[in-house]
């Protein structure tokens, strides 16, 4: 199972992954971008790779297990 993980300390709030991908990625209080799902699967991953490839700051990763 892989887990979509954001690392914050390296996000920019440039919002285009919660911009381009509403179904993966939704914005909190603050307007930081988290994750909507978790455990992406099917289309989902493909969305989530979208993500990863476009975010400015390479702050998305999909790992292996439960990213801890």
């Amino acid at each position: 199972m892989q887990k979509l993980v954001i690392e914050r300390r390296l996000c920019l709030k440039s919002g285009q992954c919660s911009y381009l991908q509403p179904d993966v990625f939704k914005r909190d209080e603050e307007n930081w971008p988290v994750v909507a799902v978790e455990h992406p699967e099917g289309e989902q991953i493909e969305l989530a790779n979208d993500a990863i490839e476009m975010c400015p700051a390479q702050a998305i990763s999909l790992v292996e297990g439960d990213g801890s």
